[in-house]
């Protein structure tokens, strides 16, 4: 009787972290859903992820930023094969530590719409107007908090984050500036300590310092790459641009800030 007690109880045991971890796989993807959408103006969707209740380790199968609208491809970033280190002790506190994220692979594909506008252009400037409205929403809390709003809430501290071995396929795709794809390596980012120094950070600013910091990278590496092409093509279409408005397109750039 108390073997099949004993075993019970290893069921019960077992099934909930099971539920659990099935739990924080929801969680975690409703989260890069809601705030990854809102921060960059498009869709932003996680697939797959699972993590180890007893280790940490983790895995998430692929996080996908759509384009905005207008563009030819339908995927702007796509991240594949995410491993993750938690600090399992740190997810009963008001901050979680998260020891390593490693990202193998990612994919940028950068479209030029048109002489002022490409697709990291804009979503950086998607980003910073969230950040913006954060801040002033922030303020606004700060001077008159609610009870739910005064209360603590979850923070994040990533300690490390290396995105290895990415590619950024360039591609001007409209009108006269239309060429073929261009393969332009992305130099590897490694990013320690983010949210360290606040004793972690609210998850709409860690995913907003993380992809400033991947959209920047790709941003150098198309500017200074000789992408022959593509650079050449948008050259040439500035000559036939007359007057102000040419010095004014060429300050608005079309490689992204």
């Amino acid at each position: 009787m108390k073997k099949y007690i004993f075993l019970a109880i290893l069921l019960i045991i077992g099934g909930g972290i099971f539920y659990v971890a099935n739990s924080y796989e929801s969680i975690v993807k409703n989260l890069v859903h809601k705030y990854g959408s809102e921060i960059t103006g498009t869709n932003v969707s996680l697939e797959g992820f699972k993590i180890s209740l007893t280790n940490g380790e983790g895995q998430i199968k692929k996080i996908v930023v759509a384009n905005p609208k207008g563009y030819q491809n339908a995927n702007f970033l796509s991240l594949d094969g995410i491993t993750v280190k938690v600090d399992i002790k740190s997810l009963t506190t008001d901050t979680i530590i998260i020891d390593s994220i490693i990202i193998d692979k990612p994919v940028i594909s950068y479209e030029i719409l048109s002489l002022t506008q490409n697709n990291i252009k804009e979503i950086q400037n998607n980003i910073n107007k969230f950040t913006a409205k954060s801040a002033s929403s922030d303020k606004t809390k700060e001077a008159a908090p609610t009870k739910e709003e005064s209360g603590s809430s979850k923070k994040v501290i990533i300690k490390k984050l290396q995105i290895n071995s990415g590619e950024i396929n360039a591609a001007a795709s409209a009108g006269d500036l239309a060429s073929g794809n261009i393969t332009v390596p992305l130099p590897d980012i490694n990013m320690t300590n983010i949210g360290g120094g606040q004793n972690g950070n609210d998850i709409p600013e860690i995913i907003s310092k993380v992809l400033n910091q991947i959209l920047s990278t790709a941003s150098k590496a198309v500017a200074t790459v000789k992408i022959g092409d593509l650079k050449d093509i948008a050259e040439k279409n500035l000559d036939n641009v007359v007057g102000g408005v040419k010095d004014r397109v060429k300050n608005l750039g079309i490689f992204g800030k």
